[in-house]
């Protein structure tokens, strides 16, 4: 008994994630553009002799831009979520994307595409939090890996999108061929700004603002099941989340107490450092600059859009797949097989770049190419699935809007700093490149393995278990009646109280 996954809640984090392909879509198009000759032409931008270093510099501007606007709305996040609910902020930044997506379409000069890439991060950096703390808060423990997994598999499924349409207009010539998938950008936030406001409220949420009915009648709407008539999973749930927030509003800290505070303290440093794992595998490097990539092993315009198009749809399929495993496999060990692979895809990637590239020995260019996507894969079943669910889960109810935005911070902070210097990386230095990430990769295995708790099979509310506080519940809330996992054994204990219920 409660252990199904009930339609309406599979449907309500789909429509959730549509910010996830909005976020998905908007990272990867530019790239297409920049593989435009009619786009520079415009633009009046050179690539070529004395202008290749403005060209350089304006491309790794606009890529900046894009996550200085979203650590924008990243900050801005905890405040939105707190006092509006978490609908408000998904909203506005799906508004922030239409917008964006539509000056970037209209731009007439460098200054123009600019701003307009700053809007757009704007409103990712609220997509990137709002989207997959919601999908926590509304989903069962037991699917709660699969549910928020699909921000990651709709997020990837963006970047395959964005891709296949630039191949779609590889042969429009004109401002059309350029214009028309800058324009696209704006349709799926669109859709999402039209049927936000149809989802229902997260329960937590509403429970904190004093709205105990409505919550507990979105709960039982939540996790419906023709097996439980009397919506017993749902009250028992709605009774732990009442006993866990009404103590972590007893036991409410300061900011400064709350980085004093060993368990919070360590759940802050964790998210961070799982969001900014996300980053030192190098696939944003790779998303961003792939047609270089696969330039400098020697393939041609066209083929090169194609294979930009399928690395990105295994993007789409690993997410998918690395959602689909979480809850059984478990976040820490799927983290560890995930940036073990991306760092041993990364090293054999490049040493065959180094020694092979730019000539005519198909056979290791080929090799080369084969890793470049088994790093794909890797990532996205390893790494950035269970990322996102880990880093939305791990902070108790009061700190939850706070913890999941300073843990996105971490992924703008080195999107920022890897976009940056990826240009004049590659130029300067090539394929070496890769062995920065692969160290860092290696980095993230140790920390991972040392300091990151397993997660799996808790309710949000038991989580605190695992950071060593105190969690309440009331007697008969067993661990089975929630669908949770004998995993709760490996970590601790968790000490139960009695609660009185409201009649």
């Amino acid at each position: 008994m409660g252990e199904k996954k009930s339609a309406y809640n599979l449907l309500v984090v789909v429509v959730a994630a549509i910010g996830s392909l909005s976020y998905g879509y908007s990272i990867s198009i530019l790239g297409n553009t920049l593989s435009k000759p009619d786009f520079y032409v415009y633009m009046k931008i050179s690539t070529t002799g004395p202008g290749k270093g403005y060209a350089q510099s304006i491309i790794a501007a606009w890529n900046c831009l894009l996550y200085v606007g979203g650590m924008i709305g990243c900050c801005s996040y905890t405040y939105i979520s707190k006092r509006f609910g978490r609908r408000m902020p998904i909203s506005i930044g799906a508004m922030c994307v239409v917008v964006g997506g539509a000056l970037q379409a209209g731009s007439v000069d460098p200054a123009m595409l600019s701003v307009a890439r700053t809007v757009l991060g704007l409103g990712l950096g609220l997509l990137l939090p709002g989207v997959p703390l919601y999908q926590a808060e509304v989903a069962p423990p037991h699917s709660r890996g699969l549910m928020v997994g699909l921000h990651a598999a709709f997020l990837g499924a963006g970047t395959a999108v964005a891709q296949w349409v630039g191949v779609a207009f590889f042969h429009v010539h004109g401002q059309a061929g350029w214009r028309v998938p800058l324009a696209l950008n704006s349709l799926f936030p669109l859709i999402l700004f039209c049927l936000v406001w149809f989802l229902p409220e997260s329960p937590r949420w509403l429970y904190m603002h004093g709205k105990r009915d409505a919550a507990e009648k979105i709960l039982c709407r939540l996790h419906k099941d023709p097996a439980d008539p009397t919506n017993s999973f749902a009250h028992k749930e709605m009774r732990i989340i009442q006993a866990q927030v009404d103590m972590d509003v007893e036991s409410s800290l300061t900011i400064r107490q709350a980085f004093k505070s060993p368990s919070l303290r360590k759940r802050f440093i964790i998210g961070w450092l799982a969001m900014s794992g996300t980053q030192f595998s190098g696939l944003l490097v790779i998303l961003t600059y792939q047609q270089v990539i696969y330039a400098n092993l020697g393939f041609d315009s066209f083929m090169i859009g194609v294979m930009s198009g399928v690395w990105c749809t295994i993007n789409g399929m690993g997410n998918f797949t690395g959602g689909f495993i979480v809850d059984r496999v478990g976040r820490k060990r799927q983290l560890i097989w995930g940036f073990s692979g991306c760092a041993i895809c990364l090293i054999m990637s490049a040493i065959l770049t180094l020694l092979y590239g730019n000539t005519d020995n198909k056979p290791a260019n080929r090799a080369a190419i084969f890793f470049i996507f088994a790093i794909i894969a890797c990532y996205t079943v390893g790494v950035e699935a269970p990322s996102f669910v880990y880093s939305s889960e791990i902070f108790p109810s009061q700190w939850r809007e706070s913890g999941v935005a300073f843990s996105m911070s971490g992924m703008f902070v080195w999107a920022i700093v890897f976009t940056a210097v990826a240009s004049p990386a590659f130029a300067n230095i090539g394929a070496k490149f890769y062995i920065v990430f692969a160290c860092t990769s290696v980095a993230m295995i140790i920390i991972v393995a040392l300091f990151f708790p397993e997660t799996k099979g808790y309710s949000l509310e038991q989580l605190a278990t695992v950071f060593g506080d105190e969690v309440i519940g009331s007697p008969d809330d067993s661990s089975s009646d929630l669908g949770l996992s004998d995993d709760k054994e490996k970590n601790g204990t968790t000490r139960i109280e009695t609660v009185e219920n409201e009649a």
